[in-house]
């Protein structure tokens, strides 16, 4: 499926298209991926004077990082009680101010650089029954107790001033956020590009070896000679990373874009937040700078047509806002988000050149881009983030795209079970 189905893809214009790699190359750091990690690390490391060339299959953002939700999250994917019994109290506090540097990273970036791309403040988690109320302050609390004060409760009836939807309770957590993630992509493109970083598009690696001294990673029209690669193609990565060491298995996720909706869309989100709820396979959503409904979801365990989904994602918008009932989506994609089972993200090497870092489990937004940060400070000598990271342990993926497919509709089934109780 095109990137150009999308209503990101639409909404920019015309976007530069950059050359791909021909003949051989000489550069101190290679990136396959120019997402937001390999984006992130190539601006890092141009801008310490590392020589650095990033390899695209497609166009920048083409993956996960132009299609997703938008939705800016502190914290991993999993709870932070699971990270502090895999790493300890101590590591797992280092953890989560990682992902709040991520936060400000991001933001930091889009004011250095001045990057278009509709950054605002304010995300709501949202319970959908009256058993996720207690989970809901659960996690607030724990936040609290680690010092974070972003977040402010609202019950239900409070929870209409923010969002005219039939929710039992909220929370605002203001250090959270939404951006067009297509245009922060191509911004950070810009950036790292101005910084002294070369990015080819269209130029898909098909393997690389390591020699000892040197990686050099192929392409069908060429070769990049370095020091080190990082790979960074997450739920896009196919086979250049071992079954065994990937850590993830790529979820179909998918977003529809309403027509503009005008006034009427200010009245369904007051607060303008993003918002997310708590079932398992979540409904998130939030509003363009042009008043369109973002909405998003439905998983799937086959990497499905959107149209496929349409009436089922009409149905749950509708679910959540009645007076939507008769609006279509003008625009519906999708792509693979990188999950793994335990929703912390998979760092690691392969031999002494080679880190790779992915499976962000729907919190990419800004943990992508701090992971690519680490990267680019582990080539220059402080691994200290990246190897805390690191140490989060996985179950292997098995191989096989059908047994693949066969694991994630049964955990797919698990969760629909979950989210009717």
């Amino acid at each position: 499926m095109s990137m150009n189905d999308s209503w990101y893809r639409a909404s920019v214009g015309d976007v530069t298209q950059r050359d791909a790699l021909q003949g051989d190359i000489t550069t101190d750091v290679c990136i396959v991926g120019a997402g937001f990690t390999g984006l992130s690390a190539a601006l890092e490391l141009a801008e310490a004077g590392v020589r650095v060339t990033v390899l695209e299959a497609e166009q920048v953002g083409w993956g996960c990082s132009g299609r997703n939700g938008g939705q800016i999250n502190p914290g991993l994917g999993c709870d932070h009680g699971r990270v502090v019994a895999e790493l300890g109290a101590d590591d797992a506090r280092k953890v989560w101010q990682l992902t709040l540097d991520g936060v400000e990273l991001l933001r930091s970036r889009v004011k250095r650089h001045n990057i278009d791309c509709d950054l605002k403040a304010g995300i709501l988690l949202v319970a959908n029954k009256a058993r996720h109320v207690p989970e809901l302050q659960s996690w607030q609390h724990e936040l609290e107790a680690l010092g974070y004060d972003q977040l402010a409760f609202y019950d239900r009836d409070a929870l209409q001033s923010l969002l005219k939807a039939d929710y039992q309770a909220g929370v605002m957590d203001w250090g959270g956020g939404d951006l067009h993630p297509l245009k922060y992509a191509l911004g950070l493109a810009s950036a790292a590009e101005a910084a002294g970083a070369q990015i080819l598009e269209r130029s898909a690696v098909l393997g690389y070896e390591e020699d000892g001294r040197t990686v050099t990673i192929r392409t069908a029209a060429g070769q990049v000679h370095a020091q080190h690669l990082l790979l960074a193609g997450n739920a896009y990565l196919g086979k250049l990373l071992p079954w065994y060491r990937k850590g993830f298995m790529p979820i179909g996720s998918y977003v529809g874009a309403t027509r503009p909706l005008g006034e009427l869309a200010t009245q369904l989100i007051p607060s303008r937040a993003a918002v997310c709820d708590m079932n398992t396979l979540i409904d998130y959503y939030r509003l363009s700078a042009d008043n369109r409904l973002l909405f998003g979801g439905r998983a799937s365990a086959r990497d499905a047509q959107p149209n496929a989904l349409r009436a089922t994602m009409r149905e749950r918008m509708a679910l959540v806002f009645p007076a939507l009932a008769e609006e279509d989506f003008e625009y519906l994609w999708g792509g693979q988000v990188a999950m793994t089972m335990s929703k912390a993200p998979v760092f690691g090497r392969l031999g002494r050149r080679t880190l790779f870092a992915q499976g962000y489990s729907g919190q990419g937004v800004a943990l992508a881009g701090m992971a690519g940060k680490l990267m680019a400070q582990t080539v220059q000598g402080d691994a200290a983030g990246f190897d805390l990271m690191a140490r989060a342990k996985h179950w292997p993926v098995p191989p096989g795209a059908p047994l693949q497919t066969a694991i994630r509709a049964l955990a797919l089934l698990w969760y629909r079970l979950q989210d009717s109780r």
